[in-house]
């Protein structure tokens, strides 16, 4: 039994050793001698599209059940708060600066303004969560998003150091999160995953082609 130097470490280990006790590198290739029985170069693997999703639209829940909330408070006002109300004055609301008679015409009015507003607010929000994709492959994960310009992160699966994903009261009950994605990528070192459903077994999914992808693979890309 000889030692040779590990082609990836330099440190002195055995000729025979399937695996560099202190680096971890595979030498099934690297062990065997040249010439006869010599194991052929690993061809590059191709890229395969494992996942793919959009944000889910329940993450906009939140301000759905607040503007239900605004709009009920407002109607119950108009019926039954503001006769009390003007009741309740010296002159009955004569004196105030608007009409009693007009006051559910001029509530209606804002209310009517504020669903607008808020109504353009949720739509943009819903359309930028649609145009937004998510794609893992065997190599990379992609985040693609814009409405009107198209921009694209992405992060070599090589590089990723830690996964996170956090699911509060609300989103385990609709079962989805959010998942963070930690890695030493000069451009998108920490990337988020918002309105994943399943975020649990899709970060284990993440987790499984990043640590499939630190093996020293060769890649070969479409794009």
């Amino acid at each position: 039994m000889a030692l040779v130097a590990c082609p990836e470490c330099g440190k002195q280990i055995s000729s025979q050793a399937a695996t560099c006790p202190h680096c971890g590198i595979s030498l099934a290739g690297a062990a065997a001698p040249r010439g006869l029985g010599a194991a052929p170069p690993a061809a590059p693997l191709a890229e395969q599209t494992l996942w793919e999703a959009s944000p889910s639209l329940l993450l906009l829940l939140g301000e759905t059940l607040a503007t239900i909330l605004v709009v009920l408070a407002v109607i119950l006002l108009v019926a039954l708060g503001l006769p009390a109300v003007l009741s309740a004055l010296p002159d009955g609301g004569r004196s105030t600066w608007v009409d009693p008679h007009k006051a559910p015409l001029v509530l209606t009015v804002v209310l009517a303004i504020y669903l607008a507003l808020r109504g353009s607010r949720m739509a943009v929000r819903a359309a930028r969560l649609r145009s937004t994709r998510y794609r893992l492959t065997n190599q990379r994960l992609l985040v693609e998003s814009g409405l009107l310009s198209r921009g694209m992160l992405e992060v070599d699966l090589r590089t990723v150091d830690d996964l996170v994903y956090r699911q509060g009261l609300v989103d385990r009950l609709l079962s989805i999160g959010t998942i963070s994605v930690v890695s030493s990528d000069r451009t998108s070192p920490r990337l988020q995953l918002l309105g994943v459903k399943d975020p649990r077994g899709t970060r284990e999914l993440i987790r499984s082609q990043a640590y499939a992808a630190t093996q020293r693979q060769l890649f070969t890309r479409s794009t």
